[in-house]
């Protein structure tokens, strides 16, 4: 099935499908990476496949839509796996009812906790293709994509360290740790509270671990990791054992749960929630300076944990902010760009920021990793210990553990009220840095640390005290067409005035745009609240993706300003000769009366 032909299915009947499927494979034949266009959770891409007749296979991406203005295309992108599984969304499952008729031997099944999705296994990976297009012409069926494993990045870097531990009691400068020694005292070590690692597998037989397992709580499978043991040592890491170092919640439990395509980081998303109160991820798209976008299927996953999970107090999404440095904003990443997430960056052991820790709107907070002089010693596979293990994948799990310590303190935080107390909580590292700025809320605030540094100890004491905050409220301006061209080349840009008439004391802000252009590096895009609070979503850099397509920005920096006045959105280009097109915006602003 080539390219050219894909889309004839588009006008095949569901009931047409087995003969249509079958012509399919009895009359071409597929050569290893023939290049196919399928529909992917981004769209429509092209993908060279090595073996379509697999239940899954892997994959590179053709970067064609990538070309920068000379006409050159970047090289394919490997790293993909493509399955024989599709997720679709519908309202219901008729259409796929109407299919199972058609097709006996086809099995779907609905995606647990997360409404209107379902799976259906196909035959093969041509089988998934051909099914998806079908699906997509079905009026009943809202998308339907080949669910696929993208290519990721686990969030550590090995740069050598001497010290053990440093990160939970920094004797050569005090306060560039969390502050946890006092939080210990005062009883909290993570006593009844479940954290999951999503990632590959831990080793759950490690002798620093085995006794924090929560085997009730993890999803089977799976073959243990290096980088996976790190992070479970660092939240949970048994204590008094003589074996590695201890974890910051280290009487908590440690749960499996397991990434992989759209689908299974769904599944992890959504796995007994009701069990794993905090979910633990320090992994994330490629940082190579780039946008991308998170499947419908994962974002409900969250959406719905966030709503449902610990019997509706909402699950606690703790996410590694990224390693792209300066080349790399946390906002052009759909995982840590959420308002349901807490994005956490990294500092080093001199209280400054990593050598590759990224900046953005986005950011919540930071904790200690590697980067300035010493890395952090954790557990590792093979029964062993290191000393060499960072990145913002190291921060991630030190600041589960942390918010462990606070639901052990008060069991009934939802998971705003783990935002607020963490922002209100957090002390100023690095404060000299020339970046810090105090917003119209009264918070210390700063691209490159967020609300600043994670402090345990500062943290129980408010969660143990705390009162929730009220429910949730928001108001949004809708779709607001613009449908004009962006100035090329003209710093001064394409603005809009939004006035904003509910007073709303403010938590996140989310801006939703729609850009046609075919380089989105070429744009800065900014936002100005009424208190001139700015905050900065993108960057001139090298990146040559087409267009903005319901891209969300999610700014924390206007945490606890009022709404009401008027909002600035400015969009200009930095670049000759490639035109943009403004077609519309969306802004959300979430928080309290």
């Amino acid at each position: 099935m080539r390219a050219t032909s894909l889309f004839s299915f588009l006008s095949i009947p569901l009931w047409a499908l087995p003969i249509a499927l079958a012509g399919q494979s009895s009359s071409h034949s597929f050569q290893p990476l023939e290049s196919l266009r399928l529909r992917s959770p981004q769209g429509i891409e092209s993908f060279r496949i090595a073996n379509l007749d697999a239940g899954e296979s892997a994959a590179e991406r053709e970067n064609q839509d990538l070309a920068d203005k000379a006409g050159n295309i970047p090289p394919n992108t490997p790293g993909y796996r493509v399955t024989s599984r599709i997720v679709v969304r519908a309202d219901d499952s008729a259409p796929l009812q109407a299919l199972r008729r058609a097709r006996p031997s086809l099995t779907f099944a609905p995606v647990d906790d997360v409404p209107g999705f379902w799976i259906v296994d196909a035959l093969s990976v041509r089988d998934a293709i051909a099914l998806a297009d079908a699906l997509s012409s079905d009026l009943r069926v809202r998308e339907a994509y080949v669910d696929m494993e993208s290519p990721r990045e686990l969030r550590g870097l090995n740069d050598p360290g001497i010290a053990k531990q440093w990160h939970l009691h920094n004797t050569q400068r005090p306060e560039a740790d969390i502050n946890l020694v006092d939080a210990w005292l005062a009883g909290y070590t993570g006593t009844g509270v479940t954290v999951g690692i999503v990632e590959d597998a831990w080793q759950t037989t490690h002798t620093d671990l085995a006794a924090n397992f929560n085997a009730s709580a993890s999803q089977p499978g799976g073959f243990a990791s290096d980088h996976a043991t790190s992070c479970a040592g660092l939240v949970a890491a048994v204590p008094n054992n003589g074996k590695c170092g201890v974890g910051v919640a280290c009487t908590a439990k440690i749960s499996k749960l397991l990434f992989g395509s759209s689908s299974q980081n769904a599944a992890a998303f959504g796995f007994k929630n009701n069990l794993n109160a905090i979910k633990s991820n320090s992994w994330g798209p490629v940082d190579f300076g780039r946008i991308s976008y998170l499947s419908s299927v994962e974002r409900a996953a969250i959406d719905t944990a966030v709503a449902n999970g610990r019997a509706g107090k909402g699950t606690i999404f703790v996410w590694a902010a990224g390693n792209g440095g300066p080349l790399q904003r946390c906002d052009y990443d759909p995982y840590v760009s959420n308002r349901k997430v807490c994005t956490v960056g990294a500092i080093g052991d001199q209280d400054v920021r990593s050598l590759y820790n990224e900046s953005g709107s986005s950011m919540l907070v930071v904790a200690p990793s590697d980067g300035n002089v010493r890395g952090i010693y954790t557990t590792y596979v093979g029964n062993q210990c290191t000393s060499a293990f960072g990145g913002t994948s190291a921060a991630c799990p030190i600041t589960a553990g942390v918010i462990a310590l606070m639901l052990q303190a008060n069991p009934n935080l939802g998971w705003r009220d783990v935002h607020h107390i963490l922002i209100n909580s957090a002390r100023r590292c690095d404060p000299g840095n020339a970046e810090w700025i105090v917003n119209g809320g009264g918070h210390d605030v700063n691209y490159n640390y967020g609300f600043g540094a994670v402090d345990a100890f500062a943290a129980v004491q408010l969660a143990a005290g705390w009162t929730n905050v009220p429910a949730e409220t928001s108001f949004t301006t809708g779709v607001v067409a613009v449908n004009k061209v962006i100035p090329d080349n003209t710093p001064s840009g394409l603005t809009r005035l939004v006035n904003v008439p509910a007073n709303i004391r403010v938590e996140s802000v989310e801006l939703i745009l729609n850009i046609a252009t075919t380089n989105v590096g070429e744009l800065r895009i900014v936002l100005t609240a009424p208190s001139g609070t700015q905050s900065l979503f993108a960057v001139p850099r090298a990146d040559p993706t087409d267009n903005y397509t319901n891209f969300v920005f999610t700014s924390r920096r206007h945490w606890d300003e009022f709404s009401a006045g008027a909002w600035t959105i400015k969009i200009s280009d930095h670049a000759p000769q490639v035109a943009a097109t403004w077609a519309s915006y969306q802004l959300k602003i979430y928080g309290t009366l």
